[in-house]
């Protein structure tokens, strides 16, 4: 075993101790901002600004990572969610609360986005050039993530208990120093992560090459379809529930989240060991995709919080379970040269069209149901177009 692979176990640390901050932040960002006087349709502006900031991000060190390394990236990356975490732990108003936009803290709940930031899926291409060692690894990132994102919920259920000491914001606020701490964990053991050395010729002022544009293309345009669908129906679901469902409070919709994290952690760790999925990775990107976004349509006319909650945590295990399959696709029709950039650009159209969270707050003022049937339906058909791009790809 080779330095690279020794020292994985801190790129998994890493991703563990990040999955528990950004678990609890996704879920309890939107709560809190309706707490302390934010409309619906404030805090799905607030969510946009968090999608656009996080959008310019990923461009930037996506393109950097190609030049100065995706170990490095991943550092300055996980710098921005410590500054947001600190805003909210430190202020409950004024115009310091803004500063939270600018890490990615919220965006929607899932254990996918502790396990995965800008230079993630690049180090790992970089690292394991063999196709199934990328998808042993990026299973084992994102089972990993989700487990441990299960934490985070466990966050959320504790505020109940630490409201009589710290108040209704106060509880919150603890959380979110704690949350800023585990952040600061993440950036320590990326210290330790190693890197393999590549050394590419790239045409001057060229940012991918064209062996790669199309590949890169296909990706764009499917993760866009889904990036809509998920910015409309994720980034304030946990708000949607305490909206939708009155009786359920912090800790039986931290309950849920936290059953649906370690629903995923096992979808991605069975996925990559069924010969199915290892065989058939464009079928089960488009099959998960498209009964994903059936799945919250359905959750959407749920007549109660436990069933909808249910129907959920079903919904988050074929997210795990087809998240290695379609990672491994994107990257695997890269040239090596390109993972950061490519993988960028593939990241950030999906987060561009998450940016359609700025509507799911109007949504919600028309009608609570619209956002989950909306976003759903958006994302079922993409499911329906990553199957017409990648259908035969094996």
């Amino acid at each position: 075993m080779d330095l690279v692979d020794q020292r994985f176990r801190f790129l998994l640390a890493s991703r563990a101790a990040r999955s528990v901050a950004l678990s609890f932040s996704a879920v309890a960002y939107p709560l809190y901002l309706s707490l302390i006087g934010f409309s619906y349709v404030n805090v799905g502006i607030m969510t946009f600004l968090v999608m656009l900031f996080t959008v310019f991000q990923s461009l930037l060190l996506g393109f950097l990572g190609d030049r100065i390394g995706f170990k490095s990236i991943l550092i300055i990356g996980d710098v921005f969610p410590i500054i947001s975490l600190l805003a909210l732990a430190l202020f409950h108003n004024g115009p310091l609360i803004y500063l939270s936009v600018i890490g990615g803290i919220g965006g929607g709940p899932g254990g996918m986005r502790g396990a995965f930031s800008t230079g993630t899926t690049a180090i790992v291409a970089k690292n394991w050039e063999e196709p199934s060692s990328r998808v042993v690894k990026l299973s084992l990132l994102t089972s990993t993530g989700a487990l441990f994102s299960t934490a985070g919920g466990g966050m959320v259920i504790s505020r109940s208990s630490l409201i009589p000491l710290f108040g209704s914001t106060g509880s919150y606020r603890i959380l979110f120093l704690a949350s800023s701490i585990l952040m600061l964990a993440s950036v320590l053991f990326l210290v330790f992560v190693a890197e393999r050395e590549v050394h590419v010729q790239r045409e001057k002022h060229q940012i991918i090459s064209k062996k790669s544009r199309s590949h890169v293309l296909k990706v764009v345009i499917a993760n866009s379809f889904n990036g809509a669908g998920i910015g409309i129906a994720m980034p304030i679901l946990s708000l949607w529930f305490a909206a939708m469902f009155p009786y359920a409070g912090s800790t039986e919709i931290g309950v849920v989240f936290t059953i649906s994290y370690l629903s995923m952690a096992v979808g991605s760790f069975i996925s990559p060991r069924i010969s199915f999925a290892r065989n058939n990775p464009s079928k089960v990107g488009s099959y998960g995709r498209m009964l994903q976004g059936l799945l919250m349509v359905v959750v959407a006319f749920s007549p109660f919080f436990w069933i909808a909650g249910v129907i959920y945590i079903g919904r988050m295990f074929i997210a795990g379970f087809g998240t290695p399959s379609r990672t491994s696709i994107n990257v695997g029709g890269l040239s090596s040269g390109d993972y950061g950039s490519g993988s960028s650009i593939q990241a950030s159209a999906a987060r561009i069209a998450q940016t359609t969270s700025g509507a799911s707050g109007y949504l919600m003022d028309l009608s609570l149901p619209l956002p989950e049937i909306v976003g759903g339906t958006i994302q079922f058909f993409a499911g329906v177009i990553f199957m017409a791009l990648f259908g035969r790809k094996k």
